[in-house]
């Protein structure tokens, strides 16, 4: 829902920015940033309390909370890569999102072929997630080779690598306590990442 409602929003508002302001490339990297910062939160918080989430479902349901981990990388990754995308978009590239689809649908066959022998449904949805990884890193490298914008990749990397720790432990360890701490710990670690957008934002909110 998060991502469907952004896209809605997102699309409309950068093609309006982009037909006004082409060369104002400091909007995207400005919207980049904070929404970057509000979907690891985000994702931090659901591995956090995937337990708690799912004793809302019916108890059938309660083992797929080991699954879940891996899979909110589906929503993070395609909302942040909808903002890194526009050079695609912008300049009808759009054969690209064809070859992105393919190879991206092929790392995650590879994935499941290795994990899912393995660990099953787990190997399934750490497949899926890093494919994910895999989809946004191509979408933003061939945007930025078609309409160049400084997007801050690093803090996108170290992200990348703190939630998947911490999907990683909320995959493999039984106990709720030790996975709402491994998600605090990459809670503050992104905030103290993002702490000048979360300054930013603050401020925003104050005005």
């Amino acid at each position: 829902m998060i991502q469907t409602g952004f896209t809605i929003f997102w699309t409309p508002t950068a093609y309006e920015k982009y037909a006004k302001e082409p060369e104002n490339k400091n909007f995207y990297r400005k919207a980049f940033l904070v929404v970057s910062f509000v979907m690891y939160v985000f994702g931090l918080l659901v591995i956090g309390f995937k337990d708690i989430i799912f004793l809302l479902f019916a108890k059938s349901y309660r083992e797929a909370s080991y699954i879940a981990p891996f899979l909110i990388l589906m929503p993070i990754m395609y909302t942040i890569s909808e903002i890194t995308v526009v050079g695609i978009n912008f300049k009808k590239k759009t054969y690209w999102h064809i070859v992105i689809a393919a190879i991206s649908v092929l790392a995650n066959f590879i994935g499941n072929t290795l994990l899912v022998p393995i660990l099953g449904g787990k190997g399934a949805a750490i497949s899926t997630g890093l494919s994910y990884i895999v989809f946004f890193a191509m979408r933003t490298a061939i945007s930025k080779r078609l309409y160049e914008v400084k997007y801050d990749l690093s803090k996108i990397v170290m992200g990348n690598a703190v939630i998947v720790l911490v999907a990683l432990v909320g995959t493999f360890k039984r106990s709720t306590l030790e996975t709402i701490l491994a998600a605090s710990v990459g809670i503050l670690f992104v905030l103290f990442l993002y702490r000048s957008e979360l300054g930013h934002l603050v401020k925003r909110l104050k005005n």
